[in-house]
């Protein structure tokens, strides 16, 4: 996390977007109340606090070199949990709440409810969800439901599929970009996992064509797309 941080403030951006499970809120996981102790000195308000002090570093990195560097928060999973946890409790609506617990609004984000409507964020011709399906072929499954490029987190791995249309340049991808999480989660109780550390870097042209890498971690080194140097978060 350091690294990227640290190469995000060396580089200008037009707009950075976080792909969702930002925050885990296993405290009010219907998983975890099923495991006894899973929960045990877990507090909805320590999420939040932790959450924005991230939340934080990461602006200041996006906009270091471009004060008006467009941010977008989509919405996973693990933040539709309190979307849930307020529906089967009415009397906390608006305080079971992502964007005024993190206080989006006055940090410049947007918001998009990627998991509890659906809703998409598009750059260029790119689409950004935080993704549908974790099965062993959820690229192309992703690629099949959009037909058209669509970039998303979820599964934490790094997966794509690419499907070429008849025509000049129609081309179908979808691509999971990893994750930046950890991998000593409680609930993954020292299983292994294929999850990867990532960082995707766009570049969108004038008529919305785009050039998309993707750079695996290792070891929490990586060498900046952009700019060839070597980032290390230890």
């Amino acid at each position: 996390m350091r690294a990227v941080e640290k190469y995000m403030a060396d580089e200008r951006w037009d707009w950075y977007v976080n792909l969702g499970d930002f925050l885990d809120l296993n405290c009010v996981s219907s998983f975890a109340a099923k495991q006894p102790g899973t929960k045990e000195g877990q507090r909805l308000v320590d999420d939040f606090v932790y959450a924005g002090a991230f939340l934080d570093r990461h602006l200041d990195a996006a906009r270091r070199r471009n004060r008006q560097c467009r941010v977008t928060f989509l919405e996973g999973n693990h933040e539709e949990r309190i979307e849930r946890y307020g529906n089967l409790l009415p009397e906390l609506k608006g305080l079971a709440d992502v964007p005024r617990n993190l206080d989006l609004k006055a940090r410049g984000v947007k918001w998009v409810r990627s998991c509890s409507r659906g809703q998409i964020h598009k750059e260029g011709n790119a689409l950004f969800h935080h993704g549908l399906y974790a099965s062993v072929y959820h690229a192309r499954r992703h690629a099949d439901y959009y037909g058209a490029p669509i970039y998303y987190g979820h599964t934490h791995d790094i997966q794509e599929f690419s499907r070429v249309l008849h025509g000049d340049d129609k081309t179908i991808a979808a691509k999971s970009l990893g994750c930046l999480c950890t991998y000593d989660m409680p609930w993954l109780k020292g299983r292994p996992t294929n999850w990867q550390h990532a960082l995707s870097v766009f570049w969108v042209f004038s008529d919305g064509y785009f050039q998309e890498v993707t750079v695996r971690i290792f070891k929490h080194r990586f060498v900046g797309p952009t700019n060839g140097k070597v980032y290390d978060g230890r």
